[in-house]
């Protein structure tokens, strides 16, 4: 099996996924509840493969080096219920803080946190663009609010009227969002159980349609949503207790594709996604107090593989190799 990633210049992974790319069925547990606590939701895989994890039982921010069996670092921030965190590539951790009501910065081995973003409702999903734009989606106000991570004025762009609608132009309840190198936003509407697209510098959004080759996947409160290095989605479709992805072929179910529950092919409602640079899928399974990992098993594209690499931050097609 030959497998080929993207090579970017992101914090993140955006994974070269062929269209029979599949992953083995059963998860190994690569933290449970006496590491991470009770349903721990936010998790962050960096392109070196360093794993954080808020604990939200606990206010702290669980960091393993390079996937280690183990956390090698402790943050204590002293803010607990954070449900989502990003992390940059100088490596500052981004989480929101409910005792502050604010986002907050941590560096790796810092004792304070420095003030970011101030905001009246909890992040349920945070995200920074290449551009340094800090989004966060606020559940309880439906609409996600962005800002400049550099601004420290009180000058926001919203998506959502702040009015939970199932309209082009409104929210209800998102939770997980991901904006890609076009600054075109993705939302998890967890209670239209949709993924919206808002388009650079639109306010009106896409619903995009859920048609596997099959018949319709029907999402029920989807919670996150994450592009590989093709632009196509994967999400986790929490209340369904599974992964959904997309290929050229359509909308299939990737993971947890036998019911809720505690097994190791199952997941109890999964809160958020991240993979590693081996396209190995590493799930919040909230209800079950556990990170899941699941290895990628198959991913071979035929005799031709599109290598695509960054330049500027901007991913483009550039050769083609005949293996």
């Amino acid at each position: 099996m030959i497998s080929l990633f993207c090579i970017s210049a992101l914090s993140y992974n955006q994974p070269k996924l062929c269209p029979n790319a599949s992953w083995n069925s059963n998860a190994t547990t690569f933290a449970d509840n006496n590491t991470i606590g009770t349903y721990s939701a936010g998790i962050f895989v960096n392109t070196n493969n360093t794993v954080y994890v808020a604990n939200q039982a606990n206010g702290q921010i669980l960091v393993w080096f390079n996937e280690s069996i183990n956390p090698t670092t402790t943050i204590f921030t002293s803010s607990p219920g954070s449900m989502s965190l990003f992390v940059t590539i100088a490596g500052d951790i981004f989480i929101y803080n409910g005792a502050n009501v604010r986002v907050e910065k941590w560096s790796l081995n810092a004792t304070v946190a420095v003030p970011i973003m101030p905001i009246c409702s909890a992040c349920y999903g945070l995200f920074i663009d290449i551009s340094d734009t800090l989004y966060c989606s606020t559940y309880f106000l439906h609409q996600v609010v962005a800002r400049s991570v550099n601004n420290n004025g009180n000058t926001f762009t919203t998506f959502g009227t702040g009015i939970c609608g199932n309209a082009s132009n409104m929210l209800c309840n998102p939770v997980g969002i991901f904006v890609n190198t076009n600054f075109d936003l993705y939302v998890a509407d967890s209670s239209n159980n949709r993924i919206q697209l808002f388009k650079s510098g639109e306010s009106n959004a896409t619903t995009i349609i859920i048609n596997g080759a099959s018949g319709t996947i029907t999402l029920n409160g989807p919670t996150g949503v994450v592009l590989d290095a093709d632009e196509y989605l994967f999400i986790v479709d929490c209340d369904n207790h599974r992964i959904i992805g997309s290929d050229v072929n359509g909308f299939r179910c990737v993971v947890g594709c036998f019911g809720g529950g505690p097994a190791a092919n199952q997941l109890w409602y999964p809160y958020t996604l991240s993979f590693d640079s081996y396209g190995n899928m590493f799930v919040t399974d909230t209800s079950n107090n556990r990170i899941q990992k699941f290895i990628l098993s198959t991913n071979s594209c035929g005799k031709y593989i599109n290598i695509r690499f960054s330049s500027e931050l901007k991913l483009f097609n550039l050769i083609s190799l005949n293996l």
